[in-house]
């Protein structure tokens, strides 16, 4: 009975460390084939990676070749027709300009650059390839990629005929303002010509901002697009300060016929205008506005949201070109206006232009006004108008304490 059972114990603890051996290899095995599929699976993907990388370092060789296979051709093409191609010549130059515009068309940005390198590292480049060029770069490139053009314009201005070297009139178009007005007038799509801007450097912003302005505050809800547009592109200090000084234009045109005052103080009106920007809005406004319509825009300065300060500078600049234009008008408006703090500044301003041919009607106006700036405004204008070192000047001076 004891030996069946040492017996029988030996014969468990045999099973026992076989079971635990085979665990072990199948351990072993299964740790093995883990680490040779991670293996296989690593050296799969960096094959392919390896693969794809070639892929695309041939594509790109492929691209190069293409691109200076176009540039070749398009050289070949003015050298085959000359200055002048006419007659069955001409046609034939036209159908083979229309096979080149059609390969670029299939130009993406990165063989554009190398295209425009091409052509202007090429010592038979003259103007009329320039020109040529310049109206593929307006016509094709831009009109497809705008931002990336955008881009590309600002970094190599050089490229594009827009380095501040002159040419004969008519022969190169700056293609920077193209894509301005393109964009502006033709499609209408005021968001991209500011994404354009936002990709250039501050000189370009400087330089092309106004356009967006010429060419597309036509019409009131197009002012009121505009300015949203101009209120986000303005993100930095520089750029809040550019946008600014187009207010006066958005607000009132562009050259051209003058806006009538209903139609620009209905938009204002609406716009809710900042205090900045209503200040920036009505700079120069004596230039902007109708002479005829000066009177409703002093009143409407009384009523407005600017600083009393500028409120009263501009009611100065409007009656001071008011009163040169039409004094009798501007008198009839003084004599029936409330009291206020623009009428002072019409009045100060008015007393300043008439003096020289109405000395005692302008000091008369002058009497209206309390001591403060106004009257010393008026006073000072009189005096640096009337000629330096005269017996006029030295009495005027005497009198009212001036030039000291």
């Amino acid at each position: 009975m004891k030996c069946s059972l040492i017996i029988c114990a030996a014969i468990l603890f045999i099973a026992a460390l076989l079971g635990w051996r085979e665990s072990r290899q199948l351990s072993s095995s299964r740790g093995i084939n883990a680490r040779l599929l991670k293996e296989a699976t690593a050296k799969l993907g960096s094959d392919n990676q390896s693969s794809n990388a070639m892929e695309r370092g041939n594509e790109y060789l492929a691209m190069r070749e293409r691109v200076k296979t176009i540039g070749l051709d398009y050289f070949q093409l003015f050298r085959d027709y000359g200055e002048n191609a006419t007659g069955e010549s001409g046609d034939e130059f036209t159908k083979r300009q229309a096979g080149i515009k059609s390969r670029l068309e299939e130009l993406d940005p990165a063989a554009i650059r190398q295209f425009m390198d091409e052509c202007y590292s090429n010592s038979e480049l003259n103007l009329r390839i320039k020109r040529d060029l310049n109206g593929y770069v307006r016509t094709v490139f831009i009109a497809k990629y705008p931002i990336e053009m955008a881009r590309m314009m600002s970094k190599s201005p050089e490229l594009f005929g827009i380095d501040g070297k002159t040419a004969p009139e008519g022969y190169i178009q700056d293609p920077f303002k193209h894509l301005v007005y393109y964009f502006s007038w033709e499609k209408k799509d005021i968001q991209t010509v500011f994404q354009c801007l936002a990709e250039a450097p501050p000189e370009f912003q400087s330089k092309y901002i106004s356009g967006a302005v010429e060419f597309y505050a036509y019409s009131a809800p197009k002012r009121t697009e505009l300015l949203e547009e101009m209120r986000g592109f303005a993100s930095t200090p520089e750029q809040v300060e550019l946008v600014k000084g187009q207010l006066s234009e958005l607000v009132f045109g562009h050259g051209g016929a003058k806006a009538t005052f209903v139609e620009v103080s209905d938009w204002l009106g609406s716009a809710n205008l900042s205090g900045d920007e209503l200040a920036a809005a009505t700079k120069d406004i004596e230039k902007k506005v109708r002479v005829g319509e000066t009177g409703r825009w002093l009143d409407w300065l009384a009523k407005s949201e600017l600083p009393d300060d500028v409120a009263k500078e501009r009611a100065f600049e409007l009656a001071t070109a008011w009163t040169e234009k039409d004094y009798l008008a501007a008198g009839k408006w003084l004599n029936s206006a409330p009291a206020g703090p623009e009428k002072s500044a019409v009045a100060s301003a008015y007393a300043a232009k008439v003096y020289p041919y109405d000395p005692e009607g302008a000091m008369q106006w002058i009497q209206t006004l309390p001591e403060g700036p106004d009257r010393s405004k008026a006073l000072k204008t009189i005096y640096e108008n009337i000629p330096e070192d005269s017996d006029a000047a030295k009495a005027f001076a005497s009198e009212y304490g001036l030039g000291k």
